[in-house]
């Protein structure tokens, strides 16, 4: 790679806000060709806004881009692909049901003189272009009978297929085991060497530091710097990333947090060498009444799907969960509920009906005891008024639909669902995500009281601060495995940053 050469893609102050917030303040970022370029910064530092600019997700936005010199215009999807842009995102796009070969050719199959899908060519070209870049599957086989890693090298070919020249990769290990993750960089160094330019953004700095030639550091919307993956070590990296910011929410990372020594109360839900295939093994934890643990990774450590597990709403594949001194059935949400464990999920599309009003999102897991044999929505309305006050809810107008109401008001209504029955363990995945300052707080005094009245709290977050402001207990995993485990000690950011 000629470092003297001119950029393949070279950004110059791009801006972009979202209402009256600026997600991205003057940023200059450069890719050469046949480079591997990393980018990394912690949740909400505006990687995914310039990416998703570079994508053609973000037409409107300030300052410039460049490619090969020449300003160019990324108004859509479509014109970044032409321009020779592919994004593979974290969450896969490819079609399960289909073959290899139709998802290697999505939306441009080859076709006969007669206007029909020429099969026998599609498959041949999808089996001669996989192996060029090593990749050697029955094209004809679904995609989803394949692991992980293989649908993912499928959308990187199916963006290279298409011309690419810059391939964008988001968060591309996260859920990949070690061996899946070199054959990934395998790909990768075989890209560099055919001048193929890629953007690599992760939270594993390891990863980062491994396989890209320069890292980009933004922090709150901003350039921090740009370095040689040589020159610098994880832990200057997370220094870099962390900043000097001393608000309230990022204290916790500056000044260490002292956490309680373990309760002696008795637990009231034990968990036993949870296994779930290809995302956890081996977990073994305990949380007691008015405690809160907490569990944190970076995306795809698996603590996110334990969460689900331990709450019922999916089963794992070896181990066992005793709550009270009962075994739980496997992947049994309304059991879970009943006994009063309760998920507030990341994806509140999951535990809300949008198209419904707040007072029936609210009863409806409580219908048979609040209106006895009749239901009638003035009796919903009467239950549900005192809780929609007490938590909070703007406006607290019960007939509004739950759609309507901002991110963080949809949260409380969540949260008032479950108040109204008796909840025992309180399993919380990422309560405050896409919140602002103000409605974080306001949830998480919510659930500060819960704890208090002798609810147990799972929080499940990749977010360090709000673990360090609220936990306990902190249970660090990496790619499914537990790693530490942290009380009665203090404890700041960058060390639990150091764990996952």
């Amino acid at each position: 790679m000629i470092r003297t050469a001119p950029p393949l893609l070279q950004c110059t102050a791009i801006t972009k806000r979202f209402g009256g917030e600026t997600a991205l303040d003057g940023v200059d970022f450069s890719l050469q060709a046949g480079e591997v370029h990393g980018l990394v910064g912690s949740n909400g530092a505006g990687k995914s806004t310039l990416m998703k600019i570079l994508a053609g997700a973000l037409p409107d936005h300030g300052g410039q881009v460049l490619l090969n010199g020449k300003p160019t215009t990324l108004g859509n999807p479509l014109q970044a692909q032409h321009a020779g842009i592919a994004m593979v995102y974290q969450e896969l796009s490819g079609v399960g049901q289909m073959s290899v070969a139709e998802n290697l050719f999505l939306g441009r199959q080859p076709t006969t003189r007669l206007g029909r899908i020429d099969w026998k060519s599609m498959r041949q070209q999808a089996a001669e272009y996989l192996a060029e870049i090593d990749i050697h599957v029955d094209v004809r086989s679904r995609l989803d009978s394949h692991p992980l890693v293989i649908r993912q090298m499928v959308e990187i070919a199916r963006g290279l297929h298409s011309g690419a020249r810059i391939l964008i990769l988001d968060e591309p290990t996260s859920a990949l085991s070690p061996p899946e993750t070199r054959r990934l960089f395998d790909l990768i160094a075989q890209l560099k060497q055919r001048g193929v330019a890629v953007i690599f953004i992760s939270h594993f700095i390891e990863d980062v530091l491994e396989i890209c030639d320069r890292v980009t550091v933004l922090r709150d919307g901003r350039r921090v710097e740009t370095v040689r993956s040589e020159a610098v070590d994880k832990h200057s990296l997370i220094h870099t990333m962390l900043g000097h910011a001393l608000n309230r929410a990022a204290t916790a990372c500056e000044t260490a947090v002292t956490l309680p020594p373990q309760t002696e109360t008795p637990f009231v839900l034990i968990s036993e060498n949870l296994q779930l295939a290809g995302t956890f093994s081996d977990v073994n934890l305990q949380v007691a009444p008015g405690e809160c643990l907490g569990l944190y990774g970076f995306v795809g450590a698996g603590h996110q799907e334990l969460a689900h597990v331990i709450a019922g709403a999916r089963k794992q594949d070896e181990g066992a969960i005793h709550f009270d001194g009962y075994r739980m059935k496997p992947g049994n949400t309304h059991r879970a509920v009943q006994k009063g464990i309760v998920l507030v999920a990341a994806d509140r599309g999951q535990t809300l009906v949008g198209g419904a009003e707040i007072y029936k999102n609210a009863t409806l897991a409580h219908l048979k005891r609040i209106a006895d044999k009749w239901v009638t929505s003035g009796r919903e309305i009467t239950a549900v008024n005192p809780l929609i006050n007490r938590v909070g809810c703007k406006p607290a107008a019960p007939r509004m639909k739950a759609g309507d109401l901002s991110g963080g008001n949809q949260q409380k209504v969540v949260l008032s669902k479950w108040l109204l029955g008796d909840v025992r363990v309180l399993v919380l995945e990422e309560p405050t995500r896409g919140m602002d300052v103000g409605a974080k707080e306001e949830i998480m005094q919510l659930v500060a009281e819960l704890k208090q009245q002798g609810t147990a709290v799972i929080l499940a977050s990749t977010e360090p601060e709000l673990l360090l402001e609220h936990a306990d207990r902190i249970a660090v995993f990496r790619r499914g495995t537990q790693t530490a485990e942290f009380s009665d000690c203090e404890l700041d950011k960058a060390t639990l940053m150091r764990h996952a």
